[in-house]
């Protein structure tokens, strides 16, 4: 499967299918650090022995990030190219802008072949833009009254809510990182919540915070999760029963850090990428 996606040794998924993935869970669990991880499967696919964490490199997904705290994902941009990374409001709406037009254009590249193509059957790179700490970066676009904070809200809300409507076909997926990542709660949009095909809540809670990640309809283990240790929703695996419980690798900073290197930085590049197809149709 050319998009393996492990989240531990007894635990994968197809990554395109399940393109979408909110991850939820108190500052301190491990969430940012998780996501990481999969960063580095992600720039490597595809990853043709799940018991390693980096693949061939042969089909590597292209990340973008949002990071208004300016902090791990920001590091990023160590790695990737110019514009693929925001740290305040006016850097965000320019990159989202930008991995919007290039979703577009993949569309109508795909619009030419066959039918019922999509970038998964045409074996295309993926693309992700992951936004950290969704509630603050929602709330920091939502402050102001000026003509500008307006323009900058409308096309911020617009941009996510067009990449969550037509990202499945073209492959372009979306990772949100919060504490919290209810409708209500942290301004999420609810087209959003209900695309996402990956569900992740880091860390020890009291149940009335894994309802607002999970939903009332999924039954949720009572365990004390650590640092680093999560719970798992996962589209037609767990749309009904329990969420799954597992644990991220345990990997040191450094090597990490080494490993994200490994995985992107000869990896990122859209002009290679963007109508790159590993099968004919």
């Amino acid at each position: 499967m050319s998009y393996l996606l492990t989240l531990s040794k007894s635990l994968s998924l197809d990554g395109y299918k399940k393109i979408n993935f909110l991850c939820a869970g108190a500052r301190g669990n491990g969430k940012s650090y998780g996501t990481l991880i999969l960063v580095a499967e992600l720039g490597s696919f595809p990853r043709l022995d799940k018991n390693q964490l980096l693949g061939t490199g042969q089909l590597p997904t292209q990340i973008y990030c949002v990071d208004f705290k300016n902090s791990d994902m920001a590091r990023l941009a160590e790695f990737l190219p110019a514009g693929r990374v925001a740290t305040n409001k006016e850097e965000a709406i320019d990159v989202v802008t930008r991995y919007d037009q290039l979703m577009h254009q993949r569309l109508d590249f795909i619009k030419k072949k066959s039918f019922g193509a999509t970038a998964g059957t045409l074996g295309m790179p993926m693309y992700y833009l992951i936004i950290d700490e969704w509630s603050a970066t929602n709330a920091a676009f939502n402050q102001g009254i000026t003509r500008i904070d307006k323009d900058l809200r409308y096309k911020w809300n617009s941009l996510i809510t067009d990449i969550a409507m037509l990202n499945r076909v073209p492959g372009f997926g979306l990772g949100i990182i919060s504490q919290q990542i209810s409708v209500i709660n942290s301004g999420l949009n609810s087209s959003i919540q209900e695309e996402a095909g990956l569900k992740l809540h880091f860390g020890s809670a009291n149940m009335s915070s894994y309802r607002l990640t999970f939903g009332n309809d999924i039954q949720i283990p009572e365990m004390n999760l650590e640092t680093g240790e999560a719970y798992a929703w996962i589209e037609g695996l767990t749309s009904s029963g329990y969420v799954i419980p597992f644990a991220m690798p345990e990997i040191e900073p450094n090597k990490l850090w080494n490993y994200l290197r490994q995985s992107l930085s000869c990896t990122q590049d859209d002009e290679k990428y963007l109508f790159f197809t590993s099968k004919g149709q």
